[in-house]
């Protein structure tokens, strides 16, 4: 594990293998995760080899491994912790985002709670969004 000079670690396990140039707060990183510098992750889980843009902020997100959240996206974003995911209300309706494996999720997106974003997703699936995607939603 290595941190950055303007990284900082509370209260998280951060496992042999990741960079930290940002924040992780009460958080769990697998090997091999990258965050970036001004990078925020809270509340998170993030898997082997994810990489987290410069100025993300990740916050009650569960993300799984080779997945790329883009420079300035706001994941698991607002106070909406009630409305539950479409597809799977009675799986996802506390607040938490779940990315799926090798997703790649654009720069600069605002992304709600409760959002499902799928397996091998690519930044295209994200342009019907004009750049919010609503909490409750799936991509």
């Amino acid at each position: 594990m290595k941190v950055g000079l303007q990284g900082r670690i509370d209260r998280s396990m951060v496992c042999n293998g990741s960079i930290v140039r940002g924040q992780v707060e009460h958080s769990i990183l697998s090997p091999g995760v990258y965050v970036s510098s001004e990078a925020i992750v809270r509340d998170s889980i993030v898997m082997n080899d994810a990489w987290i843009g410069p100025g993300a902020v990740l916050d009650h997100v569960i993300v799984d491994k080779d997945v790329v959240v883009g420079a300035g996206t706001q994941l698991g974003c607002g106070d909406d912790f009630k409305t539950p995911n479409a597809a799977a209300p009675d799986k996802l309706n506390t607040g938490i985002s779940v990315v799926g494996k090798g997703a790649h999720i654009p720069g600069n997106l605002t992304i709600g709670r409760n959002v499902v974003i799928q397996t091998n997703v690519r930044e295209a699936s994200f342009a019907r969004f004009n750049g919010v995607v609503p909490s409750g939603a799936s991509v």
